[in-house]
C-alpha cells in the first residue's frame, strides 16, 4: 500500500523528518504494507536520501530505541567497579530521556503492528551491549569474555530490560523509565553478584 497522495511536506533530509514520516505511515498502514517509497515521499525526500539515513526501514522504526542502546554502551564504558551494576545504571540511565513517554515504535508497537518487526530486530541490536557488558564482566572477575561468569548475567539482563521497557511503555500511570528499569533489573543483579541462577 502506498502513501497517500497530497502535496506532503516541504524538501528536507534530516534523519529526524524521515523517521517522522516513518512512523506516521507505520501508524496509517501497519508497518509491512509501507515501502522505502512511501516513506521517501511523505517526508519529500528521494529514495536515495532515505538510504542516507536508513538502511531500510526497520531503522526508521528502531531509531529511537537504537539511540538508547547507544548511550547505554556509552554510559557503560565510562568504567568503574561493579560491572553489573553499571549495566543496570548504564540502561536505568539511556532511558531517562523519555521520562514517563515511552518513544513511538514502543508506545504504538501494536497499532503499527510493529510488534514482530521489533522481536526479530532485537537480537542483534542488543548484541553490542551484551558483549561489552560481557567484556567488562570478565576483566573484572579474570574470566573470558565467553566463559559462564562472565556471558550470562549481561544476557539475563539485556533481557529482563528488554521485557521491562515493554510492560512499562503498556502500563497506565506508568513511573519515571529509568526508575521502572532499576526496580526491574536490580534483583537479578544482585543475583549476579552472589553467582546464584538469576531465576532463583
Amino acid at each position: 500500500m502506498t502513501a497517500k497522495k497530497g502535496p506532503g511536506r516541504p524538501r528536507a533530509s534530516s534523519a529526524a523528518t524521515i523517521h517522522e514520516a516513518a512512523l506516521e505511515l507505520f501508524l496509517e498502514h501497519g508497518y509491512d504494507a509501507v515501502s522505502v517509497d512511501d516513506i521517501a515521499r511523505r517526508a519529500g525526500v528521494s529514495r536515495g536520501t532515505v538510504f542516507t539515513y536508513c538502511d531500510s526501514k526497520a531503522d526508521a522504526l528502531w531509531v529511537e530505541l537504537d539511540a538508547a542502546i547507544a548511550r547505554a554502551g556509552a554510559a557503560l564504558d565510562a568504567g568503574g567497579p561493579d560491572a553489573v551494576g553499571r549495566l543496570v545504571a548504564a540502561i536505568a540511565r539511556a532511558v531517562e530521556p523519555w521520562n514517563a513517554t515511552p518513544p513511538t515504535a514502543l508506545r504504538d508497537a501494536r497499532a503499527m503492528r510493529a510488534e514482530e518487526a521489533l522481536r526479530d530486530g532485537a537480537p542483534a541490536r542488543l548484541q553490542p551491549l551484551v558483549e561489552r557488558a560481557a567484556l567488562a564482566l570478565a576483566l573484572e572477575r579474570d574470566a573470558l569474555p565467553e566463559s559462564v561468569d562472565a556471558a550470562v548475567a549481561p544476557v539475563a539482563i539485556v533481557a529482563a530490560a528488554c521485557a521491562a521497557l515493554v510492560a512499562w511503555a503498556s502500563t497506565p500511570g506508568r513511573p519515571r523509565a529509568a526508575d521502572a528499569m532499576r526496580a526491574a533489573l536490580e534483583p537479578i543483579a544482585a543475583a549476579s553478584r552472589l553467582g546464584n541462577d538469576p531465576r532463583g
